[in-house]
């Protein structure tokens, strides 16, 4: 409800702006796609509108209703007339009669003349044309006062004009048209030139006898002085019908456009504007607005009882509605060939995903296999890294202990030759004591492996220049080994330096140091003990140092 009344009061707006922008002629008139915009607008906020009306017309009745003075009901009555004239003509007459009613309690001649013609005009609005002439024929010409005689000229001529358009024969047509003229032309004899009502009965005789150009002119001179008044829509209605007798179409729409809003926003239920507007739009192709405005205009005839205006209806309505229909027919075909095409779409769109999902997953597994192989392979390069360090490492300590193996295997030759030279000598000299005393000496073994270790450690040393500090890094702080004297390696140092050459057996490291197996296992026991981690991580750090 409260967006309803937004878009009401919005509305509002924009229609205020409208009738502002008139006040010089045509300089800042909005454009016809403006004012087209402007009654659909008016169309969706009819009920505002109609509300709005309402509200009026209970305020009079409320009015009446405290009123006892019947001259004063009979003003307020008027006033009730007026507002329900082209709004709902039922009501109107029933008000028309109260008004006939009161005026014969007054017995005032010029009342009671004014409501006889207001309920025989609302029966010619109605249809009930031999009724609407008997009350009419009952007033006497020659004694009516003026101004009730301008109303009569004009219910006859509105009441011949809508026989004239509901005539069937060319004779009917042709009788009901000389009425026309002839009250049009009475009219203009009684009406001042001042006022409007003549300025749009002369332009009306114009069109008549077909003076198209002067029409045009007259009515546009004097049109600006009704701009700037709230009910000028039956002088836009009269320019719209010079403009279609010129054959001006387009601003023929834009004038029955100006006369069909304010017929909207007053709220006018018995019009003929819109009613056109919704047979050009039609014709132009414009086909869902002109059933929008033509369903309007008979629902709004309807509601107020106007017989004749829903019979102009009914002719062009089915027209209006079969046409309609078939392009809204012809809309949901579209609209079902779209919903196939897309649901096609959609089908192929899953299909492809279906795809794409499907060779994202593979891609994913390509792309965790080939993490995991490069994995391994950044594995085993970090291994065969490791493997060429230890081979380069393997062929740096081979290149030196082959030569220190070849000198040394050269220097034993050469000495075992002198021990043989020496013992031979001696046997030829037949010195057999000095020869057995000369070979059950130890010191010449003791001599050779205390030479051997200094030549083994020395080199040792040369390849590993930090072994010492790194071994002792390993062990605590008290219990580091240190050599003493012209020690270079400790005999711990010594087992531990092997096994850094990858000689991990007890018993090969034994025989080469001349140690016992006894030996070698209680050294690797006692420094293992002082390490500062577990025996598997000691024993591999010792295979690190040097790296």
């Amino acid at each position: 409800m409260l967006s309803r009344k937004r878009k009401s009061l919005k509305f509002l707006f924009f229609c205020l702006a409208f009738f502002c922008c008139q006040k010089s002629a045509f300089a800042s008139v909005s454009t016809l796609d403006s004012l087209i915009k402007a009654i659909d607008r008016a169309i969706e906020n009819k009920d505002y509108f109609t509300k709005r009306k309402e509200t009026k017309i209970d305020s009079l009745h409320a009015t009446l209703a405290m009123l006892t003075e019947v001259k004063i009901k009979y003003e307020v009555n008027s006033f009730l007339f007026k507002e329900l004239e082209h709004y709902d003509l039922d009501r109107a007459l029933n008000v028309a009669k109260e008004k006939r009613n009161l005026a014969l309690q007054l017995g005032d001649k010029y009342r009671i003349e004014q409501s006889q013609m207001n309920v025989a005009e609302m029966l010619g609005k109605m249809g009930m044309y031999k009724e609407a002439f008997e009350i009419l024929d009952y007033i006497d010409l020659v004694l009516i006062e003026k101004t009730n005689k301008e109303y009569l000229y004009h219910i006859y001529h509105s009441t011949y004009s809508l026989l004239y358009q509901s005539s069937l024969s060319d004779e009917e047509r042709q009788k009901y048209i000389r009425y026309v003229y002839h009250y049009k032309d009475s009219l203009l004899q009684v009406l001042d030139t001042s006022r409007l009502s003549y300025q749009l009965v002369y332009t009306g005789r114009l069109l008549d006898y077909g003076h198209y150009d002067a029409a045009l002119e007259y009515i546009l001179r004097v049109y600006p002085n009704y701009l700037e008044q709230k009910d000028n829509f039956s002088f836009d209605y009269t320019l719209a019908s010079v403009y279609e007798a010129m054959g001006n179409t387009n601003l023929q729409k834009e004038y029955l456009a100006r006369a069909a809003l304010q017929d909207l926003m007053k709220p006018v239920k018995s019009y003929i504007a819109l009613r056109k507007l919704a047979i050009i739009l039609f014709q132009e192709g414009d086909v869902s607005r002109a059933y929008t405005y033509i369903k309007c205009a008979m629902e709004d005839a309807h509601f107020a009882k106007a017989r004749f205006r829903m019979i102009e209806i009914s002719e062009t309505l089915p027209i209006i509605t079969a046409a309609y229909e078939q392009q809204v027919n012809a809309e949901k075909r579209n609209l079902r060939k779209l919903l196939y095409f897309s649901l096609i779409l959609v089908a192929f769109l899953l299909l492809i995903s279906f795809i794409v999902l499907k060779q994202i997953r593979k891609l994913r597994k390509a792309e965790i296999k080939l993490k995991n192989k490069t994995t391994e392979i950044s594995t085993i390069n970090d291994q065969l890294k490791i493997l060429n360090d230890q081979l380069a490492e393997s062929d740096h300590v081979k290149e030196v202990y082959i030569g220190y193996v070849f000198d040394i295997c050269s220097s034993y030759i050469n000495k075992l030759e002198n021990f043989r030279l020496t013992v031979h000598k001696k046997l030829r000299s037949q010195k057999i004591n000095d020869a057995i005393l000369f070979t059950s000496s130890t010191k010449l073994f003791s001599d050779e492996l205390k030479e051997f270790y200094q030549s083994f450690d020395a080199i040792f040393l040369g390849i590993f220049p930090n072994f010492i500090e790194d071994f002792n890094a390993l062990l605590r702080a008290d219990e580091r080994i240190t050599p003493k004297g012209n020690e270079i390696l400790t005999p711990e140092l010594r087992v531990f330096a092997l096994m850094r050459l990858g000689i991990n057996d007890s018993r090969k490291i034994a025989l080469i140091l001349h140690y016992s197996p006894q030996t070698v296992y209680n050294y690797k026991l006692k420094v293992k003990n002082k390490a500062i981690s577990s025996k598997e991580d000691f024993f591999m750090s010792t295979q690190k140092i040097g790296k």
